[in-house]
């Protein structure tokens, strides 16, 4: 895994989960306050279930326009971001 490909196949990984990741908390935490819970939950809602859209479409524009693309590297970017964004919680938690 070295070479242009693999790094654009790579940084096309990270964009693919970083965009949606912002926009889900952005849209998240749009509201704040003990009178905006329900809007709070219904933003929850709204931004994972775009979060999700926005990360399918941006794999299937990815395999659609992009050519050649190295898929281990476009995988493994995406799936360690998520990893570590999973983790990070656990991570960061230090007494």
């Amino acid at each position: 895994m070295s070479g242009v490909v693999a790094a654009y196949s790579s940084l096309l990984g990270g964009i693919i989960f970083v965009i949606p990741q912002l926009y889900f908390g952005v849209k998240a935490f749009l509201h704040t306050g003990a009178r905006s819970a329900q809007k709070i939950v219904i933003n929850f809602y709204k931004g994972e279930s775009s979060k999700l859209i926005f990360i399918a479409l941006g794999f299937a524009l990815v395999f659609k326009f992009v050519e050649p693309l190295d898929y281990m590297a476009f995988y493994f970017t995406f799936i360690g971001i998520l990893f570590l964004n999973c983790f990070t919680a656990v991570l960061s938690d230090r007494p």
